[in-house]
């Protein structure tokens, strides 16, 4: 419909998957920094996601280097880090569920 994005080519495939690899490493890496505060990872995270969708999505020539597509890119790559943080809290919330209802199950039985 915009055209903001070339074909999905095996090439396009590859340089996707090195993004993807890229970010994960980066964030991996920024996580051995001597960070405590939630909010300044999520921040230190998000701009590891926004440093390599733009400095690989230009060397690699996935989208023109031009400020229309840099905020396009930069605002999926907001959407798609917020959406992987609000379901890793939803799967987080969920296995909380389940291990406080079989704590609160031994208690019982451990009192019965």
């Amino acid at each position: 419909m915009f055209n903001i994005f070339p074909p999905l080519t095996e090439r396009m495939t590859a340089y996707l998957f090195i993004i993807s690899t890229m970010i994960t490493l980066l964030i991996f890496l920024s996580h051995q920094l001597p960070v405590e505060q939630p909010w300044l990872i999520h921040l230190i995270e998000l701009g590891c996601v926004i440093v390599v969708l733009l400095i690989a999505g230009a060397a690699f020539k996935v989208y023109p280097f031009h400020s229309f597509y840099i905020v396009t890119v930069t605002v999926c790559g907001l959407l798609a880090y917020a959406f992987v943080n609000t379901m890793i809290y939803m799967n987080n919330k969920g296995a909380e569920r389940v291990i406080n209802k079989v704590i609160s199950n031994t208690r019982s039985d451990a009192n019965a």
